[in-house]
């Protein structure tokens, strides 16, 4: 099977690829027939392609995507006993976000065959052969990539107890009695976070995907098949599909990843797959090839990600929080780090500039904001996936913190 090199392109205005002046004789590009069939190789192989949005969003350049968000309007009860011009209510500021995100993941691959196989011609044949190999590598490389920043980007996390999924408390193992229980709460949530019904698919380990089958609910239920539609679905739950992937590719600290298409933008191109049909020091064809791709959660969509622990894997605590004499402590036991903005914006997504990141693990205090806010914060570590997202509104004039549900809407 033919080796993946995969590195990080390095960002910026001099970022390019290595020059190819030293190279000699003509340069053969692959023609579109071969991209297809690898494009659909990889569809095959993937089990996160049918969760993964592809194609809504714009190229900013080579190197880069952006999505623009728009804010949420607000309703008013209309006020007969107001004053003219004030019935409607007050002028509310919509707040739109255009967030920039740049690919920084590459695959490339380089690989040679004897001459005598192409005889001054490239052989389709042993092409498509080679483009199969390192698709089967690509496939296993990205899907573990995208279950991983999905997770680290959920806007919510959940975990299993003694009375089903909850978003605190005291943990409990996943069992053949509380997985489907678990799984039907998990799309209540989402339903309450008024994530749209369709697109939601439930990935769960292999391992842990006999628990459910063997769960009394299931038992005696027709077997689910969506005739290979999606790659490891093995069963339908309510409106959500359940796609069982190999326990190596499921990020640690998760147990089950539940996510809605729109949540993330998962651009992915092929762009330089070439054949040189002769390179100084060889006397062979050589296939030249770079992919890059990038997956992100989109900032006002995070809620459409939901990961669910249990007591033997879970994710970082979500934040608490407490003000007291002007400071405000953040809190998760365990963690690394938390990260917080004061601004509304989500501070998952980093690269905004708006977020603050603190290195002390607990009971880190700040000062309290000037102003009346909305504040959010995860807890980071290492081993686990990030926290979920915890909201707080901080109300300067009456001096209180209160805490959001995970349902409620934060303002930008």
């Amino acid at each position: 099977m033919p080796t993946i090199n995969h590195g990080a392109a390095v960002q910026g205005a001099g970022a390019s690829f290595r020059s190819t002046a030293n190279y000699v004789d003509g340069v053969y590009h692959l023609n579109e027939k071969s991209i297809k069939k690898m494009d659909e190789q990889f569809a095959k192989r993937s089990y996160t392609n049918s969760a993964a949005n592809l194609n809504n969003f714009s190229w900013a350049n080579a190197n880069a995507i952006t999505i623009e968000t728009e804010g949420r309007g607000k309703i008013n009860a209309y006020d007969f006993g107001a004053a003219l011009g004030q019935r409607m209510g007050a002028l509310h500021e919509i707040s739109d976000q255009l967030n920039t995100y740049r690919l920084k993941q590459v695959f490339s691959a380089r690989e040679t065959f004897e001459k005598i196989y192409s005889d001054d011609k490239i052989n389709e044949r042993k092409l498509a052969r080679i483009l199969k190999g390192i698709n089967e590598d690509l496939a296993v490389e990205i899907d573990k990539y995208r279950l991983k920043t999905w997770a680290d980007g959920a806007g919510t996390t959940g975990i299993i107890t003694s009375n089903g999924l909850a978003t605190s408390g005291t943990a409990a193992a996943m069992s053949t009695s509380n997985i489907v229980r678990v799984l039907l709460q998990a799309n209540a949530m989402l339903d309450n976070m008024r994530v749209p019904e369709s697109g939601r698919l439930a990935f769960i380990g292999i391992t842990d995907a006999i628990t459910m089958q063997l769960a009394d609910e299931l038992k005696y239920q027709q077997e689910f098949t969506n005739r290979g539609a999606i790659n490891g679905a093995i069963r339908k739950l309510g409106r959500t599909t359940v796609v069982a992937v190999p326990d190596s590719i499921m990020p640690a600290g998760c147990k089950v990843l539940i996510k809605w298409k729109g949540a993330s933008a998962d651009p992915r191109k092929m762009n330089y797959t070439k054949i040189f049909p002769s390179v100084e020091g060889y006397t062979a064809p050589i296939l030249n090839a770079v992919w890059r791709y990038d997956s992100f959660v989109l900032a006002m969509k995070a809620n459409g990600i939901l990961v669910i622990g249990d007591s033997t894997a879970a994710p970082q605590v979500t934040p608490t929080a407490a003000l007291a004499s002007g400071n405000i402590t953040f809190t998760s036991a365990s963690s690394t780090g938390i990260v917080y903005t004061i601004d509304g914006h989500n501070p998952k997504i980093e690269d905004n500039g708006t977020s603050v990141n603190l290195t002390a693990t607990s009971g880190t205090g700040v000062t309290a904001p000037t102003e009346s806010c909305y504040i959010q914060a995860y807890a980071k570590g290492s081993n686990k996936v990030n926290s979920g997202i915890g909201k707080w509104y901080f109300d300067k004039t009456a001096g209180t913190l209160t805490a959001l549900t995970y349902d409620q809407d934060v303002e930008i």
